[in-house]
């Protein structure tokens, strides 16, 4: 069995591997054009200078450069002031201009009044009051200070000056970055210590020798965390760690307790639950846990909640059932609560995966009171997911079967049955519950491959050796020298416990004795398992059990030595060669195609998605580039309308006034009509000396593509007409909402 699963994986991964690799050659991104510059120099703003350095490295033209800052903390506050406003503007007149301060307050003096008018007595002073202590109300008043506060909080960090946190180029062929990337490919200790005198000078950039390496997609980026630091990231990841193996603990106390109390299936759905809530919780922590991308992200958290649920499920299960039960039926019986814990995720957990009981809330309850059909689209957008939790929950069936597999073979059914109805349920979720995810590479799927089905597979070995070192679990043995003659029957006898049984007969002549079959008691060391954790005046084996055992369990420990050395030894190789030396190698052939000439690629322009909003919240300048690099659009706002630049007002803007309309029908934005009239005074424009507080992104398309814009520009398309095909927009089947009748949802009658 195990040379059949080992075989079997390797043609998995053999076959999976090559079709990531046709994958990526087939459907080209941003990524196969792109770099990414983790290192440099703080004060290096000027995107000219980027593109003017790569495009004499990689020989190729520079097509797009995006300069992020590390303003995280400003983006923080405004991002959240965007989230309170939008609270606030959701529970005013529809149309209220939201940075009208005087109008603000009119609005909320006119909801009041009519809020006043509308309330009965019971909602007043009794049913209003639990809402807002319960926190499903909050009072306009109290969104309306947070947002004054917190714009006070951003105009102090607007004056702070910031540096350069990351640098993203990208070429217009994928021999650019090639290029590039092999040309400052060097070794980590060089990037370290800055040693430019051990480089060769070109690859210098401002005394600097610069790190770079290959880019997530842009949807992927995580442009909050860009400037947190190594140090940062491993403390916070090994806090939630902790936080990790401490609920471990306590959902074994728990299901241990219910197991005594309750019984065994019990037990299994309690284990089902905690499956269920826990990554919840580990989700929610990680909220806190910076990454530089969303596939860190992802691998970090499908870590965590893998060994949770390996623990919970199969380990936990195995430390609390006693040597004698691993045979026995019953509430101590570990086959019972295997079976029992198989059958609930079975049922249990697809069927809470169906039910969505959070969405269908949304969408039958609060969605028909939404006051707005903004409000009503937010509703519909679908169950966050992540794609992490979902390998968990593949890997931990496959971890249980073959944990378990050499005392219940049954589990291998069990295992498939699961993983079918796993495969149709989440099919169903992605095409009809779950809401879109950020694109993610493979890193998840190779880390999942190289280490957890892999390490499954040599766990499996591993206890199946255990288990026949340990068999037939029942603590009696045969004694060197036994006597005979015991076969009679014997009165009054009392068990260990007290009890006393009126008479026992006992058919056997020779007698045995009571001993320790556990590898946890042996006289030497447990592994391998094999023939030696028998002791020497005590036997339990028999002949052909001892040959099987030292089979398996010297197999077992030239398995474990294989994983060790293949996995992580090649690993720990490559690892010490980067110090020395650049390891770049490229993925697949380049496929020819021009950036600029697919209309399905997108640019990194730094962008925040927010819980609630049905498009991302722009954080950079966006008049200069052609706008279908933003990779989305708002068929009935404007980009500015997104853009967190116009949120509060600051010194150095090209402009104070938002576009109202669909800017899509220019190539640019500075192409519109309105964009003349919306520019600042010459006063607040921003000074050449002055160092800027958002990310910057530039554009520099190809000299045959700009003059297809310099002939738009002279004749604009209309305005429902975008320029180019770059365009996502809202795909929510929500209902129609007249916005001028609609009441929130928690008065009476609404």
């Amino acid at each position: 069995t195990f040379f059949f699963l080992l075989i079997s994986m390797l043609l998995m991964s053999v076959y999976l591997g090559s079709a990531e690799v046709r994958a990526d050659e087939d459907k080209l991104t941003a990524s196969d054009y792109s770099l990414v510059v983790r290192n440099p120099p703080p004060k290096a703003y000027d995107p000219e200078e980027w593109r003017a350095f790569f495009q004499k490295i990689a020989d190729k033209q520079v097509t797009c450069v995006t300069v992020a800052l590390d303003n995280d903390d400003m983006l923080r506050k405004l991002t959240k002031r965007r989230i309170q406003q939008n609270n606030l503007r959701l529970m005013l007149t529809p149309g209220t201009d939201m940075d009208n301060d005087a109008e603000v307050v009119k609005a909320m003096e006119q909801e009041a009044k009519e809020e006043e008018a509308e309330t009965t007595y019971f909602t007043k002073n009794f049913l209003n009051p639990l809402l807002v202590l319960a926190g499903m109300i909050v009072p306009a008043q109290i969104y309306y200070d947070i947002v004054k506060r917190l714009t006070e909080e951003i105009k102090e960090l607007q004056k702070k000056e910031y540096n350069v946190a990351s640098v993203f180029v990208t070429f217009e062929a994928e021999e650019g970055q090639r290029n590039a990337l092999k040309a400052l490919s060097v070794g980590k200790v060089h990037i370290w210590n800055n040693n430019i005198k051990g480089v060769a000078p070109e690859i210098v950039f401002q005394d600097r020798v610069l790190f770079v390496e290959e880019p997530v997609e842009p949807d992927s980026v995580r442009w909050l965390d860009l400037s947190s630091t190594y140090y940062k990231r491993l403390s916070m990841w090994v806090f939630s760690l902790v936080v990790t193996l401490a609920s471990v603990i306590f959902a074994g106390l728990c299901v241990d307790h219910t197991r005594e109390k309750y019984g065994v299936y019990t037990a299994g759905v309690l284990v089902s639950v905690f499956n269920s809530i826990i990554p919840q919780i580990v989700t929610a922590l990680m909220t806190y846990e910076p990454h530089l991308d969303e596939d860190s992200y992802e691998t970090s958290l499908y870590l965590k909640i893998t060994i949770f649920r390996w623990i919970n499920t199969a380990i936990l299960t195995k430390l609390i059932t006693p040597l004698t039960g691993n045979l026995a039926g019953g509430d101590n019986g570990i086959l019972p609560a295997i079976s029992a814990i198989l059958v609930s995720e079975l049922f249990v957990t697809p069927v809470l995966n169906l039910m969505d009981i959070s969405t269908n809330v949304y969408k039958h309850i609060l969605a028909p009171r939404a006051r707005t059909q903004e409000q009503m689209n937010m509703y519909f957008q679908g169950t966050f997911y992540n794609i992490g939790e979902r390998y968990t929950s593949l890997t931990t069936i496959i971890f249980v079967c073959f944990f378990y597999a050499a005392l219940y073979p049954g589990a291998f059914f069990f295992g498939a049955a699961i993983l079918f109805v796993q495969h149709y349920v989440d099919k169903f979720s992605l095409l009809r519950i779950w809401a879109r995810r950020p694109t993610v590479g493979s890193q998840l799927a190779r880390f999942s491959r190289r280490y957890f089905f892999y390490g499954s597979l040599i766990a499996f070995f591993v206890l199946s050796a255990y288990a026949w070192a340990q068999f037939p679990y029942d603590n009696i043995c045969d004694p060197v020298a036994p006597t005979s003659g015991h076969a009679k029957e014997y009165m009054h006898f009392q068990l260990l416990n007290g009890t006393v049984l009126g008479s026992v007969t006992v058919t056997q002549e020779t007698d045995v004795q009571f001993c320790s079959q556990s590898w946890k008691n042996s006289d030497v060391f447990p592994f391998p398992p094999t023939s030696r954790l028998e002791s020497d005046d005590m036997t339990y084996m028999t002949a052909s059990q001892r040959k099987l055992v030292d089979m398996y369990g010297w197999s077992a420990l030239v398995g474990v030595i294989a994983y060790l050395v293949l996995v992580f030894g090649a690993n720990f190789f490559s690892f010490t060669v980067s110090f020395f030396k650049g390891t770049y190698s490229p993925s697949g052939m380049a496929q020819g195609i021009d950036y600029s000439s697919n209309e399905e690629i997108y640019g990194y322009v730094p962008q925040i998605k927010l819980p609630g909003f049905p498009f991302p919240v722009l954080a950079c300048d966006v008049d200069d580039i052609n706008q279908g690099l933003i990779g989305w659009n708002d068929e009935k706002k404007s980009y500015d309308f997104h853009n967190m630049l116009f949120d509060v007002p600051w010194k150095g803007m090209k402009r104070v006034s938002r576009i109202e309309g669909n800017t899509r029908n220019t190539g640019q934005i500075n192409d519109q009509s309105e964009y003349a009239e919306s520019a600042a005074t010459e006063m607040s424009r921003l000074l050449p000396s002055s160092a800027p507080i958002f990310s910057i992104i530039k554009h520099y398309p190809p000299s045959w593509l700009q003059e297809i814009l310099d002939s738009q520009r002279e004749e604009p398309q209309s305005a429902t007409q975008p320029i180019t095909n770059h365009t996502t927009t809202s795909t929510s089947a929500a209902p129609k909402v007249d916005e001028k009748t609609a009441k929130p949802w928690w008065k009476l009658g609404a």
